[in-house]
């Protein structure tokens, strides 16, 4: 076939645009419209090995929930330390390599965003000055471009994770240098960089700028400190929300003067946060990400800021607001008892296109929302009336549309109080005897307010006790009560056998030390209880105390004083074998003087006592006499004038008391 030269060289021209249409390069702005709802695998890669901390190892099926969900961008932090050598050329395990490829290939063949990084690398941080850290650093993410050349261009990296330690210019010095070792391999992948210290807005406003096409600025930000990272106070107020506005105008006012669009590589608030404030700071986030033109990866770490719980594949309430909240989202949601038998729910409607309001409610003991009224689009005000009393209810506006997806509210809950105050009695048949074992999960009946306080007002592990507001997880068939707060209490009817002091062991989960809490048994309260780490949610570990108990029953209070977070499996009391031997004998040896004339007579009634020793005031021992099984007494005669010492010793324990003879 003959073409006329023009017709060839319109053909050739055509072929060029299509070669370039197919090779064409997604730009940082491309993809930042592009990775509107985001969420990071934490806690999996970045402990110093896979699985090492509080998760299981990655699984396939994660990136079908993610995908599934609507989140389009995977954030997976990643240390390199363990898995690379200490010596030139530095080499990282191949192995590693190919299981990081395998979990990104997860990703990326789900058409997900993919973000990876150097996470927890403190190394490096510390020790920046020391020639052979930053030739280590340098090899690492050179072999790393080299893995991951040929991969999508959904694949992003990211150079190091909130890089504390480093100073402004090491951190801009670090960054520049390894763009250069990724441009040598990956000309146009994108690269994200973060400023100095923790990482947060202000940090990347200095930031040196990476001069480089194809490279995304990030921030990280659980502010307020004392709100998102330490669990205290309430968040939501005019103020707060103004205060986290004005953070993100800044940034996007630096975004638009330097042509960098910007990644929120980390948010989130704690789980033992306020429920009605985490949900609103949340909220805030996403709607500003998506009002100013960020991208954002909410923290999930399986653990204080899990979204996800992996194993059992369900999501919390957190994952519909990243999914379905927006700037439009229904807000200002408040809620009150009224009247005595309603619940009122007020709202502030931010658009009127939508078709309908609908009212969602869901109870403490479901994991569900229902529908429960669907109103005028304009609506501001519902009445639920007469719901269960003795529950907490959850509730969220939608804006309905008919033909496209719902904008949802933020959830806020509330608790309906019983009106008739339940009676607490003992779980199973009869009280726990002490000494034995208390498991956790066995709490008293009576309900709310009664026979516990749980601040979380559903039974969020579904295990045991659905009926109970306390939060109860199973584990290869063993109970734990877990999200304990701040202010939760749990109360067990017990009967104490015998007035004696005990050893008590709780044995405690958990993957962070310093959670506090105490017992208060009868009028008798032990000292504040520290937990230690089990590095592990599951296998627990004990910590004990001492306490010296009346006998009968009573009712024993596990009261929750500080987090971080740690799961109860059980308690268990044993008597004191030296306390109680004291405790014993300062009530069973009675000591008689017949005619206080060169004896005295030591009486007795405890059966543990084997032998009685009589010592002078320099040690030296004057009389030894074996208890004969018949008596109940000891004479010792013949003795002059002085002190004495005289020594009751039993099968484990030897105690001592003064005598003076006159």
């Amino acid at each position: 076939m003959k073409f006329k030269k023009n017709h060839f060289l319109l053909f050739a021209i055509f072929i060029i645009g299509v070669q370039q249409v197919l090779i064409a390069q997604i730009t940082p702005w491309e993809a930042v419209a592009q990775m509107q709802k985001g969420i990071n695998l934490g806690n999996t890669f970045e402990p110093p090995t896979e699985a090492g901390w509080n998760n299981p190892k990655a699984q396939e099926y994660y990136f079908d929930l993610y995908k599934d969900a609507g989140f389009d961008v995977v954030r997976i932090p990643v240390r390199w330390d363990n898995y690379t050598s200490k010596t030139f050329p530095y080499r990282v395990s191949v192995e590693y390599l190919n299981r990081i490829a395998e979990v990104v290939d997860w990703g990326l063949s789900r058409g997900l965003y993919i973000i990876i990084n150097s996470h927890h690398d403190n190394w490096i941080k510390d020790n920046y000055e020391i020639a052979s850290n930053r030739a280590r650093f340098d090899s690492i993410w050179s072999q790393i471009s080299v893995r991951f050349k040929g991969r999508s261009e959904k694949l992003f990296f990211e150079v190091l994770n909130e890089p504390h330690g480093l100073s402004k210019s090491q951190n801009d010095d670090m960054h520049q240098r390894i763009i250069s070792i990724i441009r040598k391999t990956n000309p146009t992948r994108i690269v994200i960089f973060q400023g100095h210290n923790w990482g947060g807005s202000d940090e990347l406003l200095q930031a040196a700028i990476p001069n480089d096409d194809y490279v995304m600025g990030s921030f990280h930000s659980y502010d307020p400190y004392e709100f998102g990272l330490l669990g205290e106070g309430l968040w939501g107020s005019e103020s707060n929300i103004n205060n986290l506005r004005n953070k993100f105008i800044g940034i996007k006012e630096w975004s638009d003067e330097n042509n960098i669009p910007v990644f929120l590589g980390e948010f989130g608030s704690l789980r033992s946060c306020d429920y009605n404030s985490r949900m609103k700071h949340y909220k805030y986030y996403v709607q500003f990400s998506h009002e100013y033109g960020f991208s954002s990866c909410a923290w999930d770490d399986g653990g204080d800021f899990r979204i996800m719980e992996r194993s059992s594949k369900i999501w919390h309430e957190v994952k519909d607001i990243l999914i379905y909240c927006a700037p439009e989202s229904p807000d200002n949601i408040k809620l009150e008892v009224f009247q005595d038998s309603v619940i009122k729910i007020d709202w502030k409607n931010i658009i009127s296109r939508n078709d309908s309001i609908v009212i969602e409610r869901r109870k403490s003991t479901n994991s569900n929302y229902s529908k429960i009224a669907t109103l005028n689009n304009n609506a501001t005000t519902y009445f639920d009336i007469k719901p269960d009393s003795g529950l907490t209810y959850h509730y969220r506006i939608l804006a309905h549309f008919s033909d496209s997806t719902d904008i949802y509210s933020y959830p806020q809950r509330i608790y309906f109080p019983r009106w008739v105050v339940a009676e607490q009695e003992v779980f199973l048949a009869e009280p726990a005897i002490i000494p034995g074992t208390i498991e956790a999960e066995n709490f008293d009946k009576g309900g709310e307010g009664v026979a516990y306080h749980d601040s979380d007002k559903n039974n969020s592990g579904g295990a045991y006790r659905t009926d109970e507001d306390v939060d109860i997880f199973e584990y290869e068939g063993k109970y734990f009560v877990f999200n304990v707060a701040p202010e939760e209490y749990y109360e067990y009817t017990v009967n104490v056998s015998q007035e004696r002091t005990y050893d008590i062991d709780i044995n405690i989960a958990t993957t962070l030390p310093g959670g506090k809490f105490l017992l208060k048994i009868g009028e008798v309260e032990s000292d504040t209880i520290e937990t230690v780490s089990s590095e592990s949610w599951v296998n627990p570990i004990k910590v004990s105390t001492r306490m010296k108990l009346n006998s009968g029953e009573q009712v024993m209070r596990l009261s929750i004083l500080n987090t971080p977070l740690f799961n109860i499996d059980n308690m268990v009391f044993n008597v004191d074998t030296k306390s109680n031997l004291n405790l014993i004998l300062e009530n069973t040896i009675t000591v008689l003087y017949p005619d206080r004339q060169n004896e005295f007579i030591v009486r007795y009634s405890d059966r543990n006592i084997r032998n009685f020793n009589l010592y002078n005031i320099s040690g030296i021992l004057i009389q030894s006499k074996p208890v004969q099984i018949e008596q109940n007494q000891i004479k010792f005669s013949n003795l002059k004038n002085g002190i004495y010492i005289v020594q009751a010793i039993s099968e484990t324990e030897n105690y001592s008391r003064k005598v003076v003879i006159q």
